[in-house]
């Protein structure tokens, strides 16, 4: 037994030896076959505060996202996910007061390790939870239409609790938001959201108001003396045979008139323009027509002209028509006959169009290109040289198409 335990001992450093060449391949074999890689994670990480003192707030870098490099074999990058790795910074045991504190990163994979981490430290400010009563304003921006004036703005919630850091809940004075009228011609109900402001002007970071948002009516009145009009294009003529108007679009729409209220009250509710001719037209037009404006009445605008823009465009019709069947690509020396000889194909398009379509612009093929002889049912294509005409269908829909060998006569 001590013998054996001398020659153990003896032999013990090339035992040791022995171990560490076969852990040193092993390892070798592994990195080889799923080698280390080291690389930045490719989402950045939010960073989680934990361990925040119960009644105390924390604010300044906290909505920070880290990013990371890790170091880790290649099979587990390709299984790594962001929901993986969590930044935390702790603030459990901390007074009141600003700290720099350092982010670690736990993932929870192995074998990963984390290298680095950018930015390695964030800075937090503690402070106790205060709570206050602050007033509500709203403030109208921008000007309603000429003619019309915007009432103050009305709504049900008068003040709302402002929470969050005490320092910064001692300096709200009030909870504003803006509401634009700009052009406006009909009363204004929605809903805002508010921002808490101290009394320099200045919105205040990292506080909570209840409610956020508020309902807002703004009442938008016409002014006495005023009247708002819708613009009527007068038409004179009939646009050419086969064409149709499919639009009129006129800027401004409506218009705003001023005058005696005796006078405002009679006018119909519409100013019409000039007349536009449109006999015999085929395009559409774009021109400016002046208004026809009642004596007494003024209009705010610096020209009496409106744009007008008139669509004209070629009706829609639909015609069938018959022709012949021809073979293309048929193979020398032999022959094809084609059943019926004759098809009807229904074409939609312009009116006009249509109506002018010759014999050789409209023409119906069978292809016959690569095929032997015997019997085929084909679909035939329909060319129509004219644009803007499709076709709409072919019947029949196939024809039957015999290739043969040419009969020779018999002596």
């Amino acid at each position: 037994m001590k013998a054996l335990l001398r020659w153990l001992w003896s032999n013990l450093g090339l035992f040791v030896l022995s171990l560490a060449l076969s852990l040193l391949i092993w390892t070798t074999a592994v990195e080889q076959e799923n080698p280390t890689v080291e690389q930045k994670f490719p989402s950045p990480i939010p960073v989680v505060l934990v361990g925040q003192p119960e009644g105390m707030v924390a604010y300044g870098q906290t909505d920070t996202k880290v990013s990371v490099i890790l170091r880790a074999p290649r099979s587990i990058w390709g299984t790594l996910r962001a929901e993986d790795l969590r930044a935390v910074v702790d603030v459990s045991g901390l007074k009141p007061g600003t700290y720099v504190l350092p982010v670690r990163v736990q993932v929870a994979v192995r074998p990963v390790i984390v290298r680095r981490v950018d930015p390695p430290t964030i800075a937090v400010t503690l402070e106790p939870i205060a709570k206050a009563e602050i007033p509500v304003r709203i403030w109208l921006e921008g000007n309603p239409a000429l003619g019309y004036i915007a009432r103050p703005p009305e709504t049900d919630v008068l003040t709302v609790t402002v929470s969050g850091p005490a320092s910064l809940v001692a300096r709200a004075v009030e909870a504003r938001a803006a509401l634009s009228v700009e052009g406006r011609r009909s009363p204004i109900d929605t809903e805002l959201e508010l921002e808490p402001y101290d009394a320099e002007g200045k919105k205040i970071p990292y506080l909570t108001l209840s409610p956020s948002r508020i309902a807002v009516h703004v009442a938008v009145e016409q002014l006495s003396g005023f009247r708002d009009l819708a613009v009527i294009v007068r038409l004179e003529g009939r646009v050419a045979s086969g064409y149709r108007i499919s639009g009129i679009t006129v800027e401004p729409a409506v218009v705003t008139v001023y005058g005696s209220p005796e006078v405002i009250s009679q006018i119909p509710g519409y100013l019409e323009t000039v007349p536009l001719d449109l006999k015999d037209t085929r395009e559409t037009i774009e021109t400016r027509l002046p208004l026809n404006i009642p004596s007494g009445v003024s209009l705010l605008m610096a020209e009496p002209v409106v744009s007008v823009r008139v669509t004209v465009v070629p009706i829609e019709g639909s015609i069938t028509l018959k022709r012949p069947v021809e073979v293309q690509g048929l193979a020398p020396g032999l022959v094809a006959t084609v059943a019926p000889e004759e098809v009807e194909v229904i074409l939609n398009g312009p009116l006009p169009v249509l109506e002018e379509l010759r014999p050789e612009d409209v023409r119906v093929l069978v292809d016959l290109f690569g095929l032997n002889t015997g019997r085929y049912s084909l679909e035939p294509t329909v060319v129509v040289a004219p644009a803007g005409v499709t076709v709409g269908a072919v019947l029949p829909a196939t024809v039957q198409v015999e290739i043969a060998l040419p009969v020779t006569p018999t002596p």
